[in-house]
């Protein structure tokens, strides 16, 4: 299925049409993201166009991952006047929570933010496998604690 914007030819039928539908209306940013689970971990990509990492705030609780920040609105004029044409991006302040495996640990994510895509890894914990108990021999010449000294005969 394919989506098509289609705009008025008429140049003054489209501006009274942007100014109907945008006066004053700045689209809310929500930044999207791919969640992916394999044997080794997760790995969470979320697209973040024009942030830096101190925009951005990273919370990992119980299954539970939060990425909070704020994309500003970059046309902000010192007099506040000016007409906006259109503005179909979006801007302010965002979170997006996302369920994750239990049992991860949060000291253990990596993120990195680069060409606008933050990267998080977070690896499974070790699971408790069974372990293996060795069991110590007693000397040969040595007698066992507890354990009757028999004579030989």
């Amino acid at each position: 299925m394919t989506t098509t914007m289609v705009e008025p030819s008429v140049p003054w039928l489209r501006d009274f049409n942007q100014i109907l539908h945008n006066q004053g209306h700045v689209p809310a940013f929500m930044p999207p993201a791919d969640l992916l689970i394999d044997d080794d971990g997760v790995t969470v990509y979320v697209d973040v166009p024009g942030l830096h990492a101190e925009n951005v705030e990273i919370e990992l609780e119980h299954d539970v991952l939060t990425i909070r920040g704020e994309r500003p609105f970059p046309y902000a004029r010192e007099d506040g006047k000016g007409p906006v044409r259109r503005i179909e991006r979006g801007f302010g302040r965002f979170e997006r929570t996302l369920r994750v495996p239990p049992g991860l640990d949060p000291a253990a994510v990596e993120a990195s933010l680069a060409d606008g895509v933050l990267t998080l890894k977070v690896p499974r914990p070790e699971t408790l496998r069974p372990r293996r108990i060795e069991i110590r021999a007693a000397d040969d010449g040595a007698q066992q604690e507890g354990m009757p000294h028999v004579a030989a005969s």
